[in-house]
């Protein structure tokens, strides 16, 4: 009873809060958009100079050098960094998040990440020029909804226009709290999906063909890839990785990244911002970071070079920002604080031993909500903190008053706000905002989901199914022949192929076809009574990767009628010990239509992919691996790199 009051009360309370934001907006945005629409100057005018066309953004009717597309990068930056005021530095530093369209599941979470319908008090007033979407939108709903706030910031003082950035949009199956299937692009497999793959070139293409359809609908940023490593098995994370090999993971890293932005930044490039440095795979018992019972990263096995290695190749081949995790790296530096709080990650490790010299961008929140081992600074204290350790611009956030009032008051030097805007602003012109900010709205659905992309996204999620088992070595149960009767459980008999004969109950089968999606046995423990914590430890697995007696009663009565095949999603690993012995067959996915996994079932291509981390024998062998050693359980069922065929 007390806990359904708790959770109970939790729901009335999440009721409040989005009713509280609904009023809120109806009641301020008439205002806003009134008093911005009074306070912008007139559209850039296009003039002509010396037998060229330029932006008058500033509208001072000549040509500044940051307005000369034929000056260099370094140039127009400086002559843009002269003309701006404090306020419109710091403003660069900001990168909030917006909504689109938000998820009805997610709606609580959107509307505590996003702030929909102050997008142009922040374009205005916050000078804040780089904006993060969350939402289910169509690529047309993002276009129009981005253009109209390109156009507001075209009106302010100097023009400067804005980089929108994104979470993956591709992935056939979404994958977890930050990776999404949205239903107007190209659909792919998840990270895991193309470390099963093992192909490098693949990954090039993929980057090549989703960097498209970003720049399509006006996107400039990918949060993505990770380059975390599948060390700890528990990890809510794991679905976003390239797995737990360090070698692998750094040359699909580095494939993602030259895919997305091409060998030199250009307008039709998207920076990719590589995350979570210095690799957030080995977390504490698997819990995540974003909630304070996951603070903690730690390294019993000593192994904390093993997580930096697939950053190295990006950064040397032209990463232009980075991204830190939430947590503390225990033991590893002269004080346990958070990543994006720490000088010796970020400026001893990151820039001065790696070279890297881009944008330092954190995790969202980490300053207002996440700041794991500083908790007792003051938000002051906090960005101070965070400057000095060496970040360039803060995730979420939204509140550049602090850092103003820091450099007013002498706390920071203002050449240290030039130097993290400097490097902001030069990754803004050559992704060629300045020459061109607005996408044709009119060709946008011509741009994606092309039948070319199409394809090349069907062919890696057939390259990214796994056939764990097939027994029997007379006549193993796949492939399926023709006329084989089918019942399904869990995926859509509507995609079967035509040779598949449908039956309604178990006992008529032939195979018994059951899809297990990836195990939820409940909450992580979020140490936190703020709504944001509670709902997202709803939301993020709990440490268990076993399934539930329920489960495995039923495919033990599914198998004693009718073969078994058993396909799994692995967007981390899970206990598959009792369900290996049970069933006749055992596939593992990583984010594929159902009409792939069909067609690969019924012989139409052979399977082809290999594990991207081992699969444990039970949860005591998770227990007792390390948190920071790869693949090191006790007696696993299947190792990295497995993967049979037929």
């Amino acid at each position: 009873m007390g806990k359904i009051v708790k959770y109970g009360g939790y729901g009335v309370l999440t009721v409040i809060f989005i009713v509280a934001l609904f009023i809120a907006n109806l009641f301020f945005q008439p205002y806003n958009t009134l008093r911005i629409s009074l306070s912008l100057g007139p559209e850039p005018a296009q003039l002509a100079s010396q037998g060229s066309t330029y932006h008058d953004l500033n509208k001072n009717q000549r040509l500044d050098v940051y307005e000369n597309s034929q000056a260099s990068t370094a140039d127009r930056v400086e002559d843009l960094l002269s003309q701006m005021t404090l306020e419109e530095k710091v403003g660069q530093m900001m990168h909030p998040a917006i909504t689109i369209e938000p998820n009805a599941d997610l709606l609580v979470f959107h509307a505590a990440m996003g702030r929909s319908g102050l997008e142009e008090v922040d374009i205005v007033d916050k000078h804040i020029s780089h904006f993060n979407f969350y939402g289910a939108p169509t690529p047309s709903q993002i276009a129009t909804k981005l253009n109209r706030l390109q156009k507001v910031a075209a009106r302010t003082r100097l023009g400067i226009p804005l980089t929108f950035s994104s979470d993956p949009l591709h992935e056939a199956a979404s994958g977890g709290i930050a990776a999404f299937s949205v239903e107007g692009f190209s659909g792919w497999p998840s990270q895991l999906g193309f470390a099963a793959a093992r192909d490098i070139e693949l990954v090039r293409r993929f980057g090549e063909i989703a960097s498209a359809e970003y720049r399509a609908v006006g996107l400039h940023t990918a949060l993505h890839p990770m380059a975390d490593l599948a060390t700890e098995p528990r990890w809510a994370r794991n679905f976003g990785t390239f797995g737990s090999n360090a070698q692998l993971s750094s040359e699909m890293t580095n494939a993602y990244m030259l895919g997305f932005q091409g060998a030199e930044l250009t307008d039709n490039s998207v920076m990719t911002m590589v995350k979570h440095f210095p690799g957030g795979g080995p977390q504490e018992f698997g819990l995540d970071a974003h909630l304070p019972s996951g603070a903690r990263q730690v390294y019993p096995g000593d192994n904390f070079d093993y997580h930096v290695e697939p950053f190295k190749k990006a950064i040397s081949n032209g990463l232009r920002v980075i991204m830190p995790y939430y947590g503390i790296p225990v033991g590893q530096t002269d004080e346990d604080v958070a990543m994006g709080y720490n000088k010796m990650i970020l400026t001893d490790l990151l820039r001065d031993q790696l070279g890297f010299t881009g944008v330092v961008c954190t995790d969202w929140g980490i300053v207002a909500s996440r700041a794991w081992g500083v908790e007792d600074l003051s938000v002051p204290e906090r960005y101070k903190k965070t400057i000095e350790a060496g970040v360039d611009q803060y995730g979420g956030e939204s509140d550049p008053e602090h850092l103003i009032a820091l450099v007013r008051d002498g706390e920071i030097d203002r050449a240290r706000i030039d130097e993290s805007v400097r490097r902001i602003l030069k990754n803004k012109f050559d992704l060629g905002l300045f020459e061109q900010s607005l996408v044709d709205e009119q060709k946008v659905l011509s741009r994606v989901k092309t039948p070319e992309y199409v394809a090349a996204g069907l062919e890696a999620q057939r390259k990214s199914l796994v056939l764990l088992s097939n027994k029997g070595e007379v006549n193993p149960v796949l492939p399926l022949k023709a006329g084989t009767k089918i019942f399904v459980d869990g995926i859509d008999n509507q995609q079967a192929p035509p040779q598949a004969e449908l039956v309604e109950r178990a006992e008529q089968a032939d195979v018994v076809i059951m899809y297990l999606p990836t195990i939820f046995n409940g909450n992580q423990a979020p140490g936190s009574d703020e709504l944001i914590d509670q709902m997202l430890s709803g939301i993020l697995p709990d440490s268990n990767l076993a399934f539930d007696a329920a489960v495995l009663e039923k495919a033990s009565a599914y198998s004693k009628v009718a073969k078994l095949v058993v396909v799994v999603d692995l967007n981390r690993p899970a206990i598959l010990t009792e369900l290996n012995q049970i069933s006749h067959s055992l596939v593992g996915t990583f984010g594929v239509y159902d009409a792939v996994l069909f067609d690969m079932l019924f012989g139409q291509f052979s399977p082809q992919g290999k594990l991207p981390f081992e699969i444990p024998s039970s949860m005591e062998a998770v227990i007792e691996q390390k948190e920071d050693l790869p693949d090191d359980s006790l007696a696993p069922v299947f190792s990295f790199g497995h993967g049979l065929r037929f």
